[in-house]
């Protein structure tokens, strides 16, 4: 097929335009778009312009409105969720003269923010979804981010609209600040327009009755979730700011598709359908899709959950509340990425497989592909540029392959040109946590562990390059343990091993020869070989975020950010492992972590690691003197 011309004018302005980033940088192309865009703007007197903003929902109160105002006018708006500077720039130079209306969706990131928007939009309509906690660590508050948000409505002229959430307190208030006419919408009996008999119970979609004096009309949407009403009557106040009727408006609405990654259904051909929610995963909007999945009719429900983001402090904390409250909801809850160890602790007795945690996608895309069947309906809650949950739905038809962690686009993976190379780990191998060349190692099983034998596990890397670094913390103290109690290794095919005892109990210390990001597979391998249990196991290893010297011992927990021990934790499936984690971190430093844990302690902090072995030496004698708590095998 020949190309169009528009396409070819599409390839040329986009080859010409990565060029000149590539000359001149980003920041000097960026602050051109922003400067012709000031001087377009005032020839723009015709159409009307639009501001939409608010912690959640914007986006597809953006995509709402344009279909409202595009039923009977012409005009532009923001593309997808771009919301920064430069794009309002380029979102105000593709208006025309004879368009009818802009609208664009504003970001409030971080104090001040907003100035710079405004002064170059100039709107004479405002829109406010809700106030939420996103950005909590830039305002500290959710009324710092309301003055932010604010600023929209304040900066409104006597001639324009402000449309505002009745049912939320601190975008009510801004009323008090606003010269403009004021459009209030909610559930609220005072609310100007308000919404009543509401229905969404999967699988039906968003329906409910509008209501603006004594005119009542019907609306049905495609959204999944009542929490999207705030975004429907919001778009539907900005086509009363813009003289449509509520019928008009209505028929805007029902024409929307949901807006892709927020609680967006996919269905595939096996029958299972996927609710993507995986733009972003804020804490707060989690409940909003707990009930909507808590009302949803479906054979079974499953919860995948990513990396909670505005969580606060205490986030292991957060993540163990998020999964008691999945439990209740769903048949089975997962958990995935860097604090998904963190949910252990909230497993029910006799419901273990309820919940399941995972440190990479891949492994979790491979388990949820092997137990969902027709009838099933899957919530994937997560943020898209940490998670790319999208790729446990392009596994089920193998159009993904890669598995990286750590790629930082921010686009979803469907459009990632690099989806098919290639990259990152492997899939587990026949849905049990085995990794890599670690399946083809035979059992190892010279003696079983007796049950009130302690097991005392060293983390670290094998290869003697990592010898003296603080990865390799964990191997030291055992070490430093075995020759005090004059134990032998022996080298096993996945470890070194040494056994013996100590005032009348049996110890086996243990190093793995596994990279220390893939202990978790070797170490359960061995554990059935060997018939030992997580509650005969203490754990060494180092802790960046405890300084030199210091040694703390615990009896449970999350990996707190320790890839090794989130291997073990997500191979055992539970958290019941003691642990002496070993400071290697330097007060006051800047680090590059990755790089600092495998470089070799230099000669003046060698004293301090050598007195924090001996430490922890001293503490684990101390916890292996105790009995062990172990399991009923």
């Amino acid at each position: 097929m020949r190309p169009t011309l528009g396409r070819i004018y599409t390839y040329v302005r986009d080859g010409l335009a990565w060029r000149v980033r590539e000359l001149v940088g980003d920041q000097y192309v960026d602050l051109t778009i922003v400067k012709i865009a000031q001087r377009w703007r005032p020839f723009l007197k015709k159409p009307v312009f639009f501001g939409i903003t608010g912690s959640a929902g914007k986006t597809t109160a953006k995509e709402l409105l344009l279909a409202v105002l595009s039923y009977k006018r012409r005009g532009v708006g923001s593309p997808s969720s771009l919301n920064v500077l430069p794009e309002v720039a380029k979102t105000i130079l593709r208006v025309r003269t004879t368009h009818d209306f802009c609208v664009a969706e504003l970001s409030e990131d971080r104090p001040g923010v907003m100035d710079t928007k405004l002064a170059l939009l100039q709107p004479s309509v405002g829109i406010v979804t809700v106030i939420g906690n996103d950005h909590w660590s830039a305002f500290h508050s959710r009324k710092g981010i309301a003055i932010e948000v604010g600023k929209l409505i304040a900066g409104l002229p006597a001639t324009g609209t402000a449309v505002l959430n009745a049912d939320d307190e601190l975008v009510l208030a801004m009323k008090a600040t606003c010269a403009a006419k004021v459009i209030t919408y909610g559930m609220s009996p005072n609310a100007e327009l308000r919404a009543e008999d509401i229905r969404s119970v999967w699988p039906d979609r968003l329906a409910l009755t509008l209501v603006r004096g004594s005119e009542r009309v019907k609306v049905q949407t495609h959204l999944c979730g009542t929490h999207w009403i705030p975004s429907v009557l919001g778009a539907i106040g900005g086509g009363l700011a813009m003289g449509m009727t509520l019928e008009e408006c209505a028929a805007g609405i029902a024409s929307v598709a949901p807006f892709e990654g927020r609680m967006q259904p996919v269905t595939m051909p096996d029958g299972v359908t996927f609710i993507r929610d995986d733009f972003k995963a804020s804490l707060w909007t989690v409940d909003a899709c707990f009930e909507f999945m808590r009302a949803a009719r479906a054979k079974r429900k499953v919860i995948v959950i990513g990396e909670l983001s505005d969580t606060g402090p205490r986030k292991e904390g957060k993540y163990e509340k998020t999964a008691i409250l999945a439990q209740q909801i769903a048949d089975i809850t997962i958990f995935v990425g860097p604090w998904a160890s963190s949910v252990l602790k909230a497993r029910k007795h006799g419901r273990e497989d309820a919940l399941r945690m995972f440190s990479h996608v891949r492994d979790a895309a491979e388990y949820v592909n092997s137990i969902t069947r027709e009838g099933d309906l899957v919530l994937l809650k997560g943020t898209g540029k940490q998670d790319h949950l999208l790729r446990i739905i392009l596994a089920r038809t193998g159009s993904v392959a890669c598995w990286r962690d750590d790629c930082g686009r921010d686009s979803f993976c469907n459009e990632c040109p690099n989806r098919n190379k290639p990259s990152g780990l492997p899939l587990l191998i026949g849905n049990t946590p085995v990794l890599g060349t670690v399946a083809q190692v035979p059992p190892y099983s010279p003696h079983t562990i007796e049950p009130d034998e302690q097991v005392i596990v060293g983390l670290g890397n094998p290869e003697s390059k990592y010898v003296g670094t603080p990865h390799n913390i964990g191997y030291e103290v055992v070490e430093k343990l075995a020759d005090s109690l004059g134990f032998t290794w022996d080298k096993a095919p996945e470890a070194w091993i040494a056994r013996g005892s100590m005032k009348g109990r049996s110890l086996c210390l243990i190093k793995m020869q596994i990279a220390m990001n893939l202990t978790g597979a070797g170490l359960k391998r061995l554990a059935d070989s060997m018939s030992f249990s997580p509650e005969q196991c203490v754990l060494v290893h180092d802790d960046l975020d405890l300084p030199m010297v210091s040694v703390r011992a615990r009896l449970n927990g999350g990996a707190g950010g320790h890839r090794g021990v989130a291997s073990i934790l997500e191979a055992f499936q539970t958290d019941a492992f003691r642990r002496i984690k070993v400071g290697v971190g330097k007060t006051g430093a800047k680090l590059n972590r990755v790089e600092y844990v495998l470089t070799a302690f230099d000669a003046e902090s060698r004293a301090a690691v050598d007195q924090g072995v001996s430490t922890a030496r001293t503490r684990l004698l101390e916890m292996v003197e105790r009995p062990a708590v172990t399991k009923q095998r």
